[in-house]
């Protein structure tokens, strides 16, 4: 009688194999002279990064160029499992108010006087908890971790955050990557401008050598946008007919997937040839009239509005779109005293105070390396109308913050004193060169050559960047320690107050001791800082 007992499986297989006698396929094992350094399991090496946003949560692992999952904070992920109320036909639903509903999908916000930290705490837990779980797929609190957050963000925010990273996982150390340089390490740049057009507002901030140099911000941000379109939806509603106008749903949701469909596209913006016709249209033979002025956008788009039970048709008046939209961020044009506080400021003009507020040296480099990124930055053509309102307001008043009727007659002057000191080039100037080499220009041309080519300064340049969650990868896979590594037993102990603001970590060999062993220099850091965000 045959033996039914497997042979012997050679001892280059895995020791994790089925019983004997069970069909199965045996792992062949590689051995670790001819396996890549990167072989080991993911968990144990690969650090986690997490991008927080006070709308959005985005996770992943390091030295990859994108995250692996996107989770929002919004009231439809607190449902119960199985409540499917709101797609009945006869469920009714409550009329709303936009800005006050707009709280419900946000996680936290500048004002904390009225913000639940617990539920925070719960919401954030829940999204931690779903990226683990069903993308990430590992243990959580066995890799290092890394957060991206806004330079601004609240301390009682900001210690929610910790707190719950450090109880509810194992956590040894988190370190905190700020998003403006996360973003410019993810165009590849080492200074840049970043203008951050977020969900509550709309931040700029210079980064010079990796080191942001001061922050300006302005509450025109997405959140405005939808509660001015909110209102033009609102009203367009209100001139509908009675049976027409009680069907129609108008909800935050509906508000968002209209703002993304319609500004993220070209359907708000103008081409070449409806202007040109419109102008051509505008145009008379007649020289006792006036040419019909016309505005930019004056198409009619059309649009599914949703109901209780199906869709209907509506027309939608693309002026009131882009007012909505641009208008909100951009603003109408003004004179140059403007009566806006110093956080209602136009995304233009707030640019423009950034550049002039910088030395300019620093204000050459930067201007020409413009990154926006945010919510806002998937706006179709809002960069470059950004870029052409801040290249007229420097036309119009220069690099000075002087501004009036006596400062344009007092240029004026010195301008035509100037003119009227320049003198008549010598004629020796315009006397050409002999026939033949020039060896010395020659010479001067091939050395000029070889050398590298000169920055792009002093010009107005956008830059497209990969996002700070890819440059927050870039950093963390070349295994660079954080300037703002929290250790979790002095953050356990101390909290937000055992920050200290050390000094610039020194780059100088340490001094050894008679012993050979380095010995204890300032720039060593005994405790951890929160650098940007103390």
């Amino acid at each position: 009688m045959a033996n039914t007992v497997a042979p012997a499986i050679r001892s280059s297989l895995r020791e994790n194999r089925q019983q004997p006698g069970s069909p199965h396929t045996p792992t062949r094992f590689i051995p670790s002279n001819y396996s890549s350094p990167g072989s080991a399991f993911r968990q144990e090496e690969d650090a986690v990064i997490f991008e927080l946003d006070p709308r959005y949560l985005s996770a992943g692992f390091e030295g990859e160029s994108g995250p692996q999952c996107t989770i929002s904070f919004s009231p439809h992920r607190a449902r119960r499992l199985g409540d499917y109320r709101e797609w009945m036909s006869d469920y009714k639903r409550k009329s709303e108010n936009i800005e006050i509903r707009s709280k419900d999908y946000e996680l936290w916000r500048n004002s904390v006087k009225d913000l639940d930290l617990g539920l925070l705490e719960d919401r954030l837990e829940r999204g931690v908890r779903e990226a683990y779980n069903k993308h990430l797929l590992t243990d959580a609190g066995t890799a290092r971790l890394v957060v991206v957050l806004p330079s601004l963000v609240p301390h009682p925010v900001l210690s929610t955050v910790l707190t719950l990273l450090f109880e509810r996982w194992k956590y040894t150390t988190i370190t905190l990557l700020p998003a403006p340089t996360m973003a410019a390490l993810g165009a590849g740049l080492r200074s840049a401008l970043v203008v951050d057009i977020g969900w509550e507002e709309t931040v700029i901030t210079p980064v010079y050598e990796y080191r942001e140099l001061q922050t300006h911000r302005t509450r025109r941000g997405m959140k405005s946008v939808t509660c001015s379109l909110g209102q033009v939806l609102e009203t367009i509603k209100n001139e509908q007919e009675e049976p027409m106008r009680s069907s129609l749903r108008l909800d935050f949701d509906m508000v968002e997937e209209i703002l993304t469909r319609t500004a993220c596209c070209n359907s708000l913006l103008t081409g070449d040839g409806a202007e040109l016709t419109a102008q051509t249209e505008s145009l008379t033979l007649d020289q006792g009239t006036t040419p019909v002025e016309t505005g930019e956008v004056t198409a009619i788009m059309e649009i599914d509005w949703p109901t209780n039970t199906s869709y209907q048709p509506v027309n939608l008046a693309k002026a009131s779109l882009h007012d909505a939209v641009f208008g909100t961020l951009l603003g109408i044009e003004r004179e140059e005293y403007r009566d806006d506080d110093d956080d209602e400021h136009t995304v233009p003009y707030l640019l423009y105070q950034v550049l002039l507020a910088l030395s300019p040296d620093i204000r050459g480099v930067c201007m020409s390396r413009i990154i926006f990124t945010g919510q806002g930055s998937n706006i179709c053509g809002l960069s470059a109308r950004t870029l052409k309102a801040v290249d007229d307001i420097i036309q119009k008043r220069g690099w000075t913050s002087v501004c009036g009727q006596h400062v344009k007659s007092q240029r004026t002057g010195l301008a035509e004193l100037a003119q009227g000191r320049v003198r008549r080039p010598d004629a020796g100037h315009d006397t050409p060169l002999s026939p033949g080499k020039d060896f010395v220009e020659e010479r001067l041309q091939n050395k000029k050559s070889k050398e590298p080519a000169a920055p792009v300064k002093g010009i107005l340049r956008q830059v497209d960047s990969l996002g700070a969650w890819s440059g927050a990868s870039l950093l963390t896979s070349l295994k660079i320690r954080g300037f703002v590594e929290i250790d979790r037993e002095r953050f356990l102990s101390h909290g937000l107050s055992g920050a200290h603001r050390d000094a610039d970590v020194s780059v100088v060999p340490q001094r050894m001791s008679s012993f050979g062993l380095p010995t204890a220099k300032s720039g060593d850091r005994t405790s951890w800082t929160l650098a940007g965000w103390g």
